[in-house]
């Protein structure tokens, strides 16, 4: 069982350092782009908005997935660990709390980078509300 496990663990550590490669260099892809760019249109690269973090990368997908089976792994020990308390030392159960506290941070941090990207690009795409024109602008009063 544990040679499944660590094979099933490398298999996702593989995929989420291939997604945080894949991330990095398509930034640089893109940041090169624009910066080939800047001699055609005048445009200095500096200048071109960071449109790369307003999108919802592999990466953070990546994250989410970490998540979900990091609390699993976590709440599979902690219930292995309180029907056999007398095995584990008492620090197992700091173990678990500090893995559980840090999960929890990683997927607080990850919802407020959602949230930041919902909120910079307009929220649900296709809400057909354009920010730059009134709502109401035919109605007489």
């Amino acid at each position: 069982m544990y040679i499944a496990l660590a094979i099933f663990a490398s298999v996702i550590g593989l995929f989420v350092t291939g997604a945080a490669v894949f991330t990095a260099w398509a930034f640089y892809d893109s940041r090169s782009k624009a910066a080939a760019a800047d001699g055609k249109n005048g445009t200095p690269a500096a200048a071109l908005p960071p449109g790369w973090f307003l999108r919802w990368t592999l990466a953070d997908y990546a994250a989410l997935f970490l998540f979900g089976f990091g609390i699993v792994f976590l709440l599979t020990d902690l219930i292995g660990v309180a029907r056999d308390r007398d095995m584990y030392p008492m620090y197992h159960y700091a173990y678990l709390l500090c893995g559980t506290i840090f999960s929890f941070m990683g997927m607080l941090f990850t919802l407020v980078r959602l949230a930041l990207v919902l909120r910079l690009t307009g929220g649900a795409a296709g809400n057909g509300h354009d920010p730059h024109k009134p709502d109401k602008a035919k109605q007489a009063k």
